[in-house]
C-alpha cells in the first residue's frame, strides 16, 4: 500500500510538472487588456466599481464558451473506436481540458479585478504556481482529474464492447428496424448492421462530451464562487501562507 501511494504521488508530481510546462505556452496566456476589450470594457475597473450582475454575466459567458469548446474536442477525440487510437486521443483530451481550464481561470480572475499575470516576466513562475494552486484547490484536484478521465474512458469502452457483441447488436438492430418499419420505412437488416458501429461511437462520444461539459463548467464555477465569496486579495493571501509553509517544510 505504501509503495502504491508513493507511486501515485510520483505520478501526480510528474503530471503537475508537465502541466507547468504546458501552462508556459504563449497561446494559453491570456493578456488582460485584450480580454477586457473582447468583453467591451476598454479600461481596467476595480471590482467594487463594477455592477455585480455584470460580473456574473461575464463569468457565465466565459464558462459557457470554454465548456462548449472542451466538450466538442472531447466529442471528436472519443469517436475513434480503435483502442490504440483512443489511448493516444485521451491524452490529447486531458491536455486540452487542462489548458482550456487554465485559460478560463485567468479570465475569471480578470473579471474580478486581478492584475495581468504576464506583465512582469520575473514573476511568471510564481504566477503559474498560483494559478495551478487555485485551480487545484478550488477547482478539480489533479488526481481526481486523472481518475475521472481514466474511469470515463473505461466506461465508454465497456459500453462499446458490450454493444458490439453479436447478440446485443442483433437485438438492438432488430428493435430499431421494427421501430422504423412502424413509421412506414423499410430498412435492410444489413444496412442497419453496417451503420450500427458508427451510431454507437457517436452516442458514446456525445455522452463523453456532455460529461466533459458538466465537469468543466462545475470546476470553473467553483473558482468563481470562491472569488465571489472571498475576493481576489484573500485568495492571494491564502496562497502566500500555504506557499510559505511549503517552503519551510522543504527546508526542514
Amino acid at each position: 500500500m505504501a509503495k502504491f501511494k508513493k507511486t501515485l504521488l510520483w505520478t501526480i508530481q510528474r503530471y503537475n510538472n508537465l502541466k507547468e510546462q504546458m501552462f508556459r505556452l504563449k497561446p494559453v496566456r491570456i493578456e488582460k487588456q485584450k480580454f477586457l476589450r473582447t468583453q467591451r470594457r476598454t479600461a481596467v475597473v476595480e471590482t467594487s466599481a463594477i455592477d455585480k450582475s455584470l460580473i456574473t454575466k461575464q463569468c457565465r459567458m466565459v464558462i459557457l464558451s470554454s465548456a462548449l469548446i472542451t466538450a466538442f474536442i472531447t466529442f471528436l477525440t472519443t469517436i475513434p473506436s480503435a483502442i490504440w487510437a483512443s489511448l493516444f486521443l485521451i491524452i490529447i483530451d486531458v491536455a486540452q481540458f487542462q489548458l482550456l481550464a487554465f485559460a478560463a481561470e485567468q479570465k475569471i480572475l480578470y473579471v474580478y479585478g486581478c492584475d495581468d499575470f504576464w506583465n512582469n516576466h520575473q514573476s511568471t513562475g510564481r504566477n503559474i504556481k498560483f494559478l495551478m494552486w487555485f485551480l487545484g484547490k478550488y477547482g478539480l484536484p489533479a488526481k481526481t482529474s486523472i481518475a475521472e478521465s481514466a474511469a470515463g474512458f473505461a466506461i465508454r469502452k465497456l459500453i462499446s464492447m458490450l454493444m458490439m457483441r453479436s447478440g446485443a447488436r442483433i437485438l438492438i438492430v432488430n428493435a430499431i428496424r421494427q421501430g422504423i418499419k412502424w413509421t412506414g420505412i423499410i430498412v435492410a437488416h444489413e444496412v442497419l448492421l453496417e451503420s450500427f458501429d458508427m451510431i454507437v461511437c457517436i452516442v458514446c462520444a456525445s455522452i463523453a462530451g456532455m460529461v466533459s461539459f458538466i465537469q468543466f463548467g462545475q470546476m470553473i464555477r467553483n473558482l468563481e464562487k470562491e472569488l465571489s465569496k472571498s475576493g481576489v486579495d484573500k485568495v492571494f493571501r491564502e496562497f502566500d501562507e500555504e506557499d510559505s509553509k511549503g517552503e519551510e517544510e522543504e527546508k526542514s
